[in-house]
């Protein structure tokens, strides 16, 4: 909320009336969002009257699966096994086949593959 220090007719400068330095945050903000508004709200309407979905080289995709493991194995222990490498880089699991051609990952994901 903002508070306009002093009524009409009194002092304004008295010391019990002084803005404080939230007030002043407070005000600030306000000011640096109404600047940027109208940006922003024209960035918006251009966007939803653009159709191109992202545009050139970017699919049209309807949903993104993100699988996120916070402490899980590796990539290189699920995804990307790769047989001709270093012992250092290969995954400890042996790799599977999947429907794809081409395409493996680790015995990890039987359920994928």
């Amino acid at each position: 909320m903002l508070i306009i220090p002093g009524q009409p007719g009194k002092e304004v400068c008295e010391s019990r009336n002084q803005i404080s330095r939230r007030d002043l945050l407070r005000v600030g903000g306000s000011g640096m969002m109404g600047m940027g508004l109208g940006s922003m709200l024209q960035l918006q309407e251009a966007a939803a009257n653009n159709n191109e979905g992202g545009g050139p080289g970017w699919s049209k995709a309807k949903s993104v699966i993100l699988i996120f493991l916070q402490g899980g194995p590796s990539h290189i222990h699920l995804w990307d096994p790769k047989e001709n490498v270093p012992d250092n880089v290969r995954s400890v699991f042996n790799p599977i086949s999947t429907k794809l051609p081409g395409v493996q990952f680790t015995e990890l994901l039987p359920n994928l593959a």
